[in-house]
């Protein structure tokens, strides 16, 4: 049981988000238990979050309800409406609010969280400005991700080429700067990490399949305060000619606690697998920083579109949520000294038990994660 949790939080499972259901996962390092879940018709759990003591929240991109939901026994509690096709939640630093990019129309929602009781009430929405330049003229917003000051929100737009900054600063809530990226590459996820005092922000882009290496610049001079991104590195996620297939879509991408090791999901890539890539980020002594591509390996299914690492001090596992194939759900063995991913599979939960339908090549996990809930709660 090396990654098992006990706290004031009580116990550890992971959340899996399929077409039309969300399931509970137990493992005990070796081996994956389905402890219960909920479903729902016209539901899609593509995000799940959890708030203390017993909440989830999660979005929903093929309706436009976002759902509260209570744990043990799972059931549902509320649901509210905000902006067509949610796609991804982040709470701010409190968890009394809660940002939503809704990727099918196009905008920002901003939700308030803060009642014993855990509803929701939406507070504003944002349109997410496009990119003039692109012929399509519209925005896609797949993320959002609190940075490390905990004050601004950076927001993926997929098809507008660019990252929003959102600043949350007095409660306001305000777009305060859109960086635009080089044209067509299709930013979907961010993740921040920091290095002797300095954060810089990792992207992921769909359409090139390229990995971003930022240092983000803070402008904080009260009057414009936001975030500038300065592109250290640009490269390919799938270094290996071989498994770089015509219709590569890169998904995923998460840091390591240890703030060195990051990982990147590769779907599509043409095999009877696709694979998680492992980067390392350094410093040279000039202080230059740098991605250095590491390694590969299997996700033990196909279209890998979430993974996360595990919740124990060394993240001993990283643990795929896979759309297709076989294998819904597959736990790798992570080195916490090197970071590699051992490509033999510590554990696998099938397809068939995470989700509604018996077709292997749609509608299996689009999410996974690990949280603590209380016991009975």
């Amino acid at each position: 049981m090396a990654n098992k949790i006990t706290s004031k939080f009580g116990h550890s499972w992971l959340v899996v988000g399929s077409l039309g259901q969300m399931t509970v996962v137990d493992f005990d390092g070796v081996k994956f238990f389905i402890d219960g879940g909920l479903a729902r018709k016209n539901w899609l759990p593509s995000w799940i979050l959890f708030k203390e003591p017993n909440f989830f929240y999660t979005a929903n991109p093929v309706a436009q309800d976002t759902l509260h939901l209570k744990f043990r026994p799972g059931h549902f509690v509320s649901s509210a409406n905000g902006s067509g096709g949610g796609v991804h939640l982040e709470f701010n630093a409190d968890k009394t609010r809660m940002v939503e990019a809704s990727l099918a129309s196009n905008t920002i929602d901003i939700w308030d969280i803060s009642a014993p009781d855990g509803s929701l009430r939406l507070m504003k929405s944002l349109p997410v400005p496009g990119n003039p330049a692109d012929r399509r003229g519209r925005a896609l917003p797949h993320q959002a991700v609190l940075d490390p000051t905990g004050r601004f929100f950076v927001i993926p737009n997929l098809i507008g080429d660019s990252l929003v900054v959102l600043d949350a600063k007095d409660d306001l809530y305000e777009i305060t700067h859109v960086a635009f990226m080089p044209p067509h590459v299709g930013p979907r996820h961010v993740a921040f990490l920091t290095s002797e005092g300095t954060h810089y922000l990792v992207m992921v882009a769909e359409f090139t399949n390229e990995i971003f290496l930022f240092e983000a610049e803070y402008v904080v001079d009260g009057v414009a305060d936001t975030i500038h991104f300065k592109e250290i590195q640009r490269q390919t996620t799938c270094p290996s000619p071989d498994l770089a297939a015509p219709g590569l879509k890169l998904a995923e991408v998460e840091v390591a606690r240890n703030q060195r090791d990051v990982y990147v999901s590769n779907r599509m890539t043409g095999g009877d697998t696709d694979h998680i890539a492992h980067f390392a980020f350094s410093r040279s002594g000039d202080g230059t920083a740098r991605l250095d591509y590491v390694s590969r390996a299997s996700s033990g299914g196909r279209a890998p579109r979430s993974f996360c690492l595990s919740l124990d001090a060394e993240q001993n596992f990283l643990f795929v949520a896979n759309e297709a194939g076989e294998n819904g759900l597959v736990a790798l063995k992570r080195d916490p000294e090197t970071g590699v991913l051992d490509p033999n599979p510590v554990a696998t939960l099938l397809q068939r038990d995470l989700r509604d339908s018996d077709r292997l090549d749609m509608g299996g996990p689009h999410f996974v994660r690990e949280f603590q809930f209380i016991v009975g709660g």
